[in-house]
């Protein structure tokens, strides 16, 4: 593409160079310029595109965008002055790499927590209403189910120069329907503004991101940009965000156990290895088992069936799979093992998610209820007391450890649980691998262990290198070990 054509519907100020420059890509990114792509000179939180030009030009970069009015230079290359880097960047990944988001129905999922398992479970249930359907966000790329080889930045959206390429790669595999997370940190970098979002659905919003975004403030404006995009808006009406959102936005449709809910739980009842709910959509009630448990699970999968209902599926043709969902991993994901107890990994690391993993289990156990879990570092610090405050109103027994402490001291974050922790016998132990290996060796038969934080994470942050870390692999490596012994005994 020439940059003349490029650039033609956008405001600018070309400051030197030819318009006629041939364009390839665009990337904000210094280090993976390639020959004949425009590098977008933007100021993230933590570093400024300004002082990586030079790379950028060895890399072979055929423009450069900025946004500076102080900054002026006289390069050989195309130098192009806009109002925002952000929004062009968007823009210019559009127009460069193909509108294939106009092709798909694309369902887009924000809320502080379920994001991945509610995006997981739309999909499930296209799959099996024989939709072809990709599902992209924190875990990965999934076109029915498979996950895909494709290469991505590990964000639970992918950056706006990765999204048109995705939406390409899916229209190529056939895929007529995309489910995909919108991060906060997305909405607000503007990330998906120029997508063509038929549907927008709103789970819940509580404080986890506030310091990321400078307060409550513009966090709250983040999660409302995806009403600007989105043809349709879902909201869960329980939620006070979201309940505001329905009353200025006429074209919503809402889901909750609210009488005034569009599409409502109205009965449940626990049944052997999960729930019955008589589900109400506008029409005669209808009966959906689910394979889980929990308050929380309810509302996923409600929100999950909503979002169907408003694709044009009846609950009658719903309810024959939903007794064959699945939770992605890292979610509520049991380890089997001969020990007598349960072992369950999550990624909650919220105070609403934690609250809500452990009182759905709290209900299940038959004896005590143990708990392992930590804060992340260089993060919201005002959650700490609180999410230590959870665990000691539900759990029995609770070992505080790492989650990712990235640059900051783990004696800090773990002293800081502990200040919410007054009733419960609790130990610190910030080697993760130690304290689950103690969890495990100290739970009886009825007994549950919910190691909670990581969920599906493969790495652990610690004073800015990534080292290998699964929870999962490490339970499975103590349950080897043990099995063993026992076997040697």
């Amino acid at each position: 593409m020439i940059l003349a054509e490029l650039l033609k519907e956008w405001p600018c100020e070309l400051e030197c160079g030819s318009i006629r420059t041939e364009i390839k890509g665009i990337t904000d990114r210094a280090s993976d310029v390639k020959p004949g792509d425009i590098f977008v000179a933007r100021k993230g939180k933590k570093f400024d595109g300004w002082n990586y030009i030079e790379r950028a030009l060895q890399n072979g970069a055929a423009a450069i965008v900025h946004n500076r009015y102080e900054a002026k230079v006289n390069l050989q290359i195309p130098v192009i002055w806009v109002p925002n880097c952000s929004t062009f960047l968007s823009y210019a990944s559009k127009k460069l790499y193909g509108a294939f988001d106009e092709q798909l129905t694309i369902i887009a999922v924000t809320g502080t927590n379920g994001k991945t398992t509610v995006t997981h479970l739309i999909g499930q249930l296209l799959q099996s209403l024989r939709v072809k359907v990709a599902v992209l966000g924190t875990v990965g790329l999934f076109i029915n189910g498979k996950k895909q080889d494709i290469k991505l930045e590990p964000l639970t959206t992918p950056l706006a120069t990765e999204l048109y390429r995705v939406c390409a790669y899916c229209v190529n595999q056939g895929v007529t329907h995309l489910v995909m997370e919108a991060s906060s940190l997305a909405l607000s970098e503007h990330r998906l503004d120029d997508c063509n979002i038929d549907i927008g659905v709103y789970l819940n919003v509580s404080r986890d991101h506030y310091e990321e975004h400078g307060g409550e403030k513009h966090y709250l404006a983040a999660k409302k940009r995806l009403c600007l995009f989105s043809e349709q808006i879902i909201v869960n009406i329980d939620d006070d965000f979201c309940k505001q959102l329905r009353m200025e936005h006429p074209i919503v449709k809402s889901f909750g156990k609210s009488l005034l809910a569009d599409c409502s739980i109205i009965h449940e009842q626990n049944i052997e290895n999960g729930m019955q709910l008589l589900v109400q959509d506008h029409d005669i009630p209808i009966d959906i088992v689910i394979p889980f448990q929990g308050e929380y699970l309810q509302y996923n999968v409600l929100a999950a069936i909503t979002t169907l209902t408003e694709l044009g599926f009846s609950l009658e043709e719903i309810a024959r799979h939903t007794n064959n969902l699945k939770l992605p991993a890292g979610r509520m994901q049991e380890i089997p093992n001969n020990l007598g107890f349960r072992i369950i990994i999550d990624y909650a690391h919220t105070p609403s998610a934690l609250e809500a993993l452990l009182s759905a289990l709290r209900s299940q156990t038959t004896n005590q209820l143990v708990v392992v879990f930590g804060c992340g570092g260089d993060r919201d610090q005002g959650k700490r007391i609180e999410m230590g405050e959870i665990a000691d109103a539900y759990a029995d027994y609770i070992w505080l450890t790492d989650d990712n402490p990235r640059g900051e001291s783990s004696s800090v974050i773990l002293n800081s649980i502990v200040k919410g922790i007054h009733m419960k016998p609790y130990r610190m132990e910030p080697n993760r691998k130690k304290a689950i290996q103690n969890a495990v060796n100290s739970c009886k038969k009825g007994d549950i262990l919910v190691i909670a934080g990581k969920g599906h994470e493969e790495g652990q942050i610690v004073a800015g290198q990534i080292f290998p870390f699964s929870d999962e692999k490490v339970v499975k490596e103590i349950l080897t070990l043990l099995e063993k012994d026992k076997n040697s005994l």
